[in-house]
């Protein structure tokens, strides 16, 4: 029987990065631990988590927020209580695992135990800018955490020594005799909206597109903006009710908890972020779905896609490049959408199931 281990997350909802920690926990759990995470609200998540057995606690502060840097005074008292919070807490545990980095107080309490026989580790997923990664290279250092990457590219944005672990997803799986197959593209980007996850690039080349009429295409954006942030969301459906052909054609649909349905509707997943993606995991979805990608051709996506095998890659932030790409996608009814269909499936089968992840992450976590 393993001790105690404790597994901490900064979100509460069922984005990708949520999703992985939630498979993390879950491959964690059937080692026989006992095992406990904290998040900072109840969500979506945590009643999944105990569902794996993990008992689930709630601490809203030392998670590093863009939005609450406008009170420093305040953002700084919050980070030191979670920093003791930690401190305190890690006593109880012989491993911890802290998704993300911006898991900020713990990392800071992490290297007050660096000398010690706990074990912990952090689990990057995010690929900081220039500004930001001589920071987090310091708080990570600073810890003596062990590190687990998501990606190729981002252990390399780092420059740091540790494990690479590609994320997986279960399997979707659809009735592909009954969908109906047309010359029309249904094009989906599921995702965050914030500013880089390219949701104003796409309206961008749509409206771009809009005026060829030899482009058939019906577009979903789903997704929610953190607090704060409503406006993103507010700007792009303004943009599309401007344009008579976009509003007729392209959709809004709120974050959803199972996104069955969009992958079920789509022909095509997009992902065209204008930083890197760490990893991807939107496009390792679309695989399991049978569902070839348009993705931004760098970060961990460019480990992921094989262009014009499962996928195509476009020129990442260019407007010209990604209508170039959705002009010269395969007919949804054609035997040339069929194969990329059938080898977006088999790379997701080789390289991305769950059954690999759950292998892979417990080699890394060494439980």
């Amino acid at each position: 029987m393993l001790g105690k281990i404790l597994c901490l997350h900064q979100g509460s909802e069922l984005y990708g990065s949520d999703r992985s920690f939630l498979s993390a926990v879950e491959s964690i759990s059937t080692t026989g631990a006992v095992v406990n995470s904290i998040l900072p609200s109840e969500g979506n998540l945590a009643p999944l988590l105990r569902d794996t057995g993990s008992i689930v606690e709630f601490y809203p502060y030392g998670v590093l927020r863009k939005q609450k840097l406008k009170k420093p005074f305040l953002y700084t008292w919050e980070i030191l209580r979670a920093i003791y919070f930690y401190i305190r807490k890690f006593k109880s545990y012989d491993v911890v695992y802290i998704n993300t980095t911006v898991m900020l107080s713990a990392l800071v309490a992490a290297a007050f135990y660096r000398f010690s026989a706990k074990k912990i580790y952090c689990h990057i997923r995010e690929i900081p800018d220039r500004k930001s990664i001589a920071i987090f290279k310091f708080l990570l250092v600073f810890s003596g955490a062990k590190l687990v990457f998501n990606s190729e590219a981002t252990k390399k944005s780092f420059k740091l020594s540790g494990k690479v672990v590609y994320n997986g997803v279960e399997e979707l799986n659809f009735n592909f005799a009954e969908q109906k197959k047309t010359s029309v593209k249904n094009i989906l980007l599921i995702g965050r909206i914030n500013t880089w996850k390219g949701q104003s690039l796409l309206i961008d080349a749509l409206e771009k597109l809009s005026e060829k009429s030899d482009f058939s295409f019906n577009a979903r954006i789903v997704g929610s903006p953190f607090e704060g942030y409503e406006y993103l969301e507010a700007e792009l459906a303004r943009r599309v009710k401007g344009n008579s052909v976009l509003e007729e054609k392209v959709q809004f649909y709120s974050f959803c908890a199972d996104p069955t349905e969009h992958y079920a509707w789509a022909d095509y997943v997009l992902v065209p972020s204008i930083k890197p993606e760490p990893f991807g995991r939107v496009a390792i979805e679309a695989f399991s779905a049978g569902k070839p990608v348009v993705v931004a051709a760098h970060g961990g996506l460019i480990e992921i896609v094989t262009d014009r095998h499962d996928g195509y890659l476009f020129q990442p932030g260019s407007v010209d490049s990604l209508c170039n790409a959705l002009l010269g996608l395969s007919e949804p009814d054609s035997e040339q959408y069929r194969h990329l269909s059938r080898m977006a499936k088999l790379t997701y089968l080789e390289r991305f199931s769950m059954k690999s992840y759950k292998e892979n992450i417990l080699v890394a976590l060494g439980v």
